[in-house]
Order: structure tokens, then sequence, then C-alpha cells
């Protein structure tokens, strides 16, 4: 059995935009590191890195007050695992390369 094929970019880029025009930042903070990476696995190295820095810069403006505020909602996101905690330090470590952090 082939593996499934992930849902197409186009389809988050969306689903992001949607995300910040209802202002819920942290779902598209979680969107934006999904295309992160998923555009960075697809060779697409400047438009992964805007997503990187705008889901950086989302998800600082909101510090979670205590560990369960930082647990990942959403399991997977476009086809990429989401890390089980998510703020700003596993963002800037998953996508350290496109943040020119590392």
């Amino acid at each position: 059995m082939l593996p499934e094929e992930p849902p197409p970019i186009s389809a988050f880029r969306t689903r992001y935009e949607e995300e910040r025009f209802y202002q819920d930042d942290r779902a598209a903070a979680e969107y934006a590191f999904a295309l992160a990476v998923r555009l960075r696995s697809e060779g697409q190295i400047p438009e992964a890195r805007g997503y990187a820095w705008e889901c950086l810069k989302l998800i600082e403006a909101l510090p979670p007050r205590s560990l369960d505020e930082a647990i990942s909602d959403r399991q997977i996101i476009a086809g990429v695992p989401m890390p089980d905690y998510f703020h700003a330090g596993v963002v800037r470590s998953r996508l350290a390369d496109l943040l020119g952090t590392d």
C-alpha cells in the first residue's frame, strides 16, 4: 500500500490566512509552522523562511502561562507532525535553519 499523499500546500495557505483574519493567532502560528516545514521539504526556502518568521512572531506574542497551554492542539497539519509542545523555543529549534539561528 502506498503512503497517503499529503494535502496540497495551497489549501493550508488559505487556512493560515483565515486564521489570521479571524485573529486566532495560536492556530495561525501552527499553520505557519506546518507551511514552513512543508515548503522547506519541497525546496521552496524563501517562502518557507517567511512562514518560519511569521510563526515565531505569532508564537512569541502568545507565551504559555503553563506547560498545559503549550501542548499542541493538533497532531498533524498539512501532513506535518506537530511537536508535542508548541512554544517559541520549539519553533526556534525546529526551524533554526530557516530562521538563521543554527
